[in-house]
């Protein structure tokens, strides 16, 4: 069954290695869908993998386990269909799932009104250096790897929206990094290796599954250049009853710490910012990038309201705020950062207030669309 899920699995191939220092973060789709195993087409067998169903959607889309146990949320668990778009049976490997598909914007607004994370589509991607210890031979897992715990990461990935990637672990990876590198947590080391590869962060982990329980250890970091320090921005060590639920665990831990620097709550007040791109030469620009603020996360409506020369500037109304903002923008590959001053929030009363031109108004951007 996990072979057959890997078709549509977020888990990326790390043979296709991009220029350093091009922006990686990844965009999942299929937020709104779900495959559920059932036992048979019945009735009530449907309705209990179509509150199963909501509960992973809401869970890919908030990202917070706590999210399904708030009231709002578990009373649409036990009656989903105003939620529901459309069901179909599948048959994989000679087994049966239920299809569902739930309506986005109601799962979103559901959310909102219930002052939860919403996670956008647009996250970090993640390079795994992984190394597993059983009774018979140590190794790192690589991209190419049969192991069953690559495959359990690639079915973790795809259920908790979290992108990854694993080294390839060719001639070059081999004389840079050691599994002794890996079990020692020698970050610098891997720190360097790490840089060829197109992700946001990277994670050291160990997998030992010698004796009754499965030990593991992990740490994260973000992707540093070549004199950065490092520090684990979160780490887990402990024991499992076997790899998947370790597996899980790692992917747990991960996943919160994203949540918590890019979901975004409402957080009910009236906040605003302004957005400044330059070298825009046509109008499809503009539209493309509208578009792109509509479908962000921390965004609640956006507004062209000055146009100079090929400068344009959008005011963004915030569920969040400018932190959040900036932060998501830094994820998307066709936004380039010019200016790394502070932003300032423009007047809202209407277009005769705006700030003059050459006045600062935070950050200037190129979109690279």
């Amino acid at each position: 069954m996990l072979k057959t899920l890997l078709n549509s699995s977020i888990l990326f191939t790390a043979s296709l290695l991009l220029p350093i220092n091009q922006v990686s973060a990844a965009e999942v789709n299929q937020l709104d869908e779900t495959l559920v195993k059932v036992e048979s087409r019945s009735k009530t067998e449907r309705q209990k993998a179509i509150s199963i169903g909501l509960r992973d959607i809401v869970l890919k889309n908030s990202g917070a386990q706590a999210s399904l146990s708030h009231p709002s949320v578990q009373a649409k668990v036990k009656n989903p269909s105003s939620l529901l778009r459309q069901y179909g049976y599948q048959e994989i490997d000679g087994e049966l799932f239920l299809q569902v598909n739930f309506d986005h914007q109601r799962i979103i607004k559901l959310l909102r009104e219930a002052q939860l994370p919403v996670w956008g589509k647009q996250r970090p991607l993640t390079l795994i250096w992984l190394a597993e210890e059983d009774a018979v031979d140590r190794q790192i897992v690589n991209d190419a790897s049969m192991l069953d715990s690559r495959e359990l990461f690639q079915s973790a990935s795809n259920s908790n929206g979290v992108p990854l990637l694993f080294p390839i672990m060719d001639l070059d990876d081999n004389m840079m990094v050691s599994i002794n590198d890996i079990r020692g947590m020698f970050v610098d080391q891997v720190a360097l290796a790490s840089q060829r590869y197109q992700a946001d962060y990277f994670v050291m982990a160990s997998i030992d599954t010698r004796g009754e329980n499965v030990k593991y250890n992990f740490s994260l970091y973000p992707k540093a250049n070549e004199d950065d320090v490092l520090a684990s921005l979160t780490s887990k060590h402990g024991t499992a009853s076997d790899v998947d639920n370790a597996v899980n665990d790692i992917l747990t831990a991960v996943s919160e710490y994203y949540i918590s620097k890019y979901a975004i709550v409402d957080t009910g007040a009236a906040l605003d910012s302004n957005v400044t791109f330059v070298d825009i030469t046509e109008m499809k620009q503009l539209v493309e990038i509208e578009e792109y603020f509509k479908q962000l996360t921390a965004v609640k409506s956006v507004q062209l309201t000055q146009l100079h020369g090929t400068s344009a500037t959008f005011r963004l109304d915030l569920f969040g705020t400018e932190e959040d903002l900036y932060r998501l923008m830094k994820l998307e590959p066709r936004v380039n950062v010019l200016e790394s001053n502070l932003p300032v929030s423009i007047p809202t009363d209407g277009f005769d207030s705006l700030p003059e031109i050459g006045e600062s108004q935070g950050p200037e951007y190129r979109w690279r669309g």
